[in-house]
């Protein structure tokens, strides 16, 4: 199989850069809608503010909806990074396990191996006697 690595790899790191880019700005959203909550109501001495930020019977309010989408958004972001890093990853490993699989090729290579397959042969042991001096 013909892999470009190359594009895969900068693939890969755009998807990760992509991701925190998405984070930024929805941080940068985010902090924009957050100065707005306090014209929303006090909740605890308005009941309309009350009914739209926190909700009633069951039903979630503002407060809740704004925590679980910033909550949805950060993970997106976070899946774009991890993502990223992954395809990077992937690509490497995948040329590696390409680089591994033509290295029984290389004569050499398949010298070395045959080498470290043989057989042990007799180790001949000097018989002549050491002086100590």
């Amino acid at each position: 199989m013909d892999i470009d690595h190359t594009s895969m790899e900068t693939a890969g790191r755009a998807v990760h850069t992509e991701g925190g880019e998405f984070l930024r700005d929805v941080n940068r959203l985010g902090a924009q809608v957050e100065r707005f909550i306090p014209y929303f109501g006090n909740p605890s001495s308005d009941e309309a503010a009350r009914l739209f930020r926190q909700g009633e019977e069951g039903q979630a309010g503002f407060d809740q909806a704004y925590e679980d989408l910033s909550k949805a958004l950060t993970n997106l972001g976070e899946a774009y990074r991890v993502i990223g890093s992954a395809v990077v990853a992937m690509s490497k490993n995948v040329k590696a396990a390409d680089l591994a699989s033509t290295l029984g090729d290389n004569p050499f290579i398949k010298e070395l191996f045959e080498f470290a397959e043989r057989k042990n042969d007799d180790i001949a042991v000097p018989a002549t006697p050491v002086e100590r001096a």
